[in-house]
């Protein structure tokens, strides 16, 4: 398709609509239940993401097509706590096997701690469960071989919740690529931003340590890389990366256990005060006498392990290479991207969070060689993650038409993102590049 920065957003908007799903158009609702019938949810992870995105919000949204049947987490209180913070009535459990037992749901959603969703992954395929996973769906090679083996063995089917992908800008850009507008890309620069609130988050809670989130590499930039793959229509192949520890771990001169213990609260530009937050007392500082969990860990902690500045260079089977670099401390959030074709050059300036306000949030510009520049106009939005989240869910949980290019992401999608990442974080500690293919057997 074509765009012409004279016509209004209201139009564009439109005719986008009206030609993806004209191209190809392929049935959506994987999930979706069976004429008359609710499919029989339940959760496993009752944090933040999960009671929220995952729970209340699917419950408000999708209640007429899904029945809440269960809550699971280690925790027992946060998993007492969970129904009424997602506003349903429904048993809870702190054991997987007696929630399947108890309440036989035929979908799990998997929100946990990133190191866990492989075991719980395999365990709901083996009986016969399908599986809506939070990313990264697995950290290290050894679970995504399992993953995919058991999904395989079994028959069930995984969706893995890349909520980017369903951002109207972030199908935009696709549609531009898919138009041939810039011709074939051969290279691809992509820098992420993490500020000092979002990013030194990270920094606080379990994702400081690789074995539960196996680094920003993984449980982030995983988003990132299945982007990239989706646009690019191909799968990367080897991957060479640097990561370090500049500003947080052992690099702070003061440090305590948490924000609400320190006695550097007023020095401290990292202090995070969690008792403004009433559902977070609630949902962590209430419960964390039950499993040691702190919500509000202090980001200079010694035990962090993860890197705050990454950079990489993947290559891809289509023999595009991609510079890629995230930083987790800096005064704004968002991304610059840009597509380096041989007909021309798609660039994108997205801003999410900064101190001051941009001229617009998120700028797409395709300048043609031999030509001009040209803007092109991004639809305005509602909603999570770019107006990602609703999009995607209603593809997940009712029967939708959509082009066959916004597919949702399966096993496959998960494992890909997630070994680009793996794959970064092994070349950091070996030293040398990495190639997937000696990861997993795809």
């Amino acid at each position: 398709m074509t765009f012409d920065r004279s016509v209004s957003r209201r139009d564009f908007v439109r005719a986008a609509g009206s030609a993806a799903v004209a191209t190809l158009a392929a049935p959506g609702g994987l999930f979706a239940s069976p004429a008359q019938a609710k499919r029989r949810y339940a959760m496993i992870g009752t944090g933040d993401r999960g009671t929220s995105m995952w729970g209340a919000d699917v419950v408000r949204r999708y209640g007429d097509v899904l029945e809440f049947v269960g809550v699971c987490d280690i925790n027992p209180k946060r998993a007492a706590l969970a129904p009424s913070l997602i506003g349903v009535s429904c048993p809870t459990f702190t054991d997987l096997d007696e929630m399947c037992d108890r309440v036989k749901p035929d979908l799990l959603v998997v929100t946990t701690v990133d190191a866990y969703h492989a075991p719980i992954i395999v365990k709901a395929l083996e009986r016969g469960i399908d599986v809506l996973t939070e990313k990264p769906m697995v950290i290290d090679e050894q679970q995504c071989q399992a993953v995919l083996d058991a999904e395989k063995r079994t028959g069930r089917k995984i969706v893995v919740t890349f909520n980017y992908r369903f951002a109207p800008k972030h199908q935009l850009i696709k549609e531009i690529l898919l138009s041939g507008e810039i011709g074939r890309v051969h290279s691809v620069d992509f820098h992420w931003y993490l500020d000092v609130y979002h990013g030194a988050d990270y920094f606080r809670r379990w994702h400081r340590l690789k074995a539960k989130g196996g680094t920003l590499w993984v449980h982030k930039a995983s988003h990132h890389f299945d982007l990239i793959n989706w646009w690019l229509g191909a799968d990367p192949v080897e991957v060479r990366a640097f990561g370090s520890l500049h500003v947080y771990g052992r690099n702070g001169t003061q440090r305590s256990t948490t924000c609400r213990a320190c006695p550097h609260k007023k020095a401290c530009r990292f202090y995070y005060d969690i008792t403004t937050s009433e559902r977070r007392m609630k949902l962590y500082v209430g419960c964390e006498d039950a499993d040691g969990y702190h919500r509000d860990g202090c980001v200079f902690r010694e035990d962090v392990d993860i890197y705050d500045s990454m950079n990489g260079l993947v290559t891809y089977s289509n023999g595009v290479t991609m510079t890629y670099s995230t930083n987790a401390f800096l005064p704004i959030e968002g991304y610059r991207l840009a597509f380096n074709g041989e007909k021309g050059r798609l660039e994108v300036r997205d801003y999410e969070r900064q101190s001051w306000k941009p001229e617009v949030e998120t700028e797409i510009a395709v300048m043609r060689s031999f030509g001009e520049r040209r803007i092109v106009p991004v639809p305005a939005v509602q909603g999570g993650h770019g107006g990602g989240d609703d999009r995607m869910r209603d593809q997940i949980f009712r029967k939708v038409d959509v082009p066959d290019y916004m597919r949702l992401p399966d096993s496959r999608a998960g494992a890909l993102a997630c070994l680009t990442g793996i794959a970064a974080r092994k070349s950091v500690e070996d030293k040398r590049p990495v190639k997937i293919a000696e990861l997993v057997r795809l």
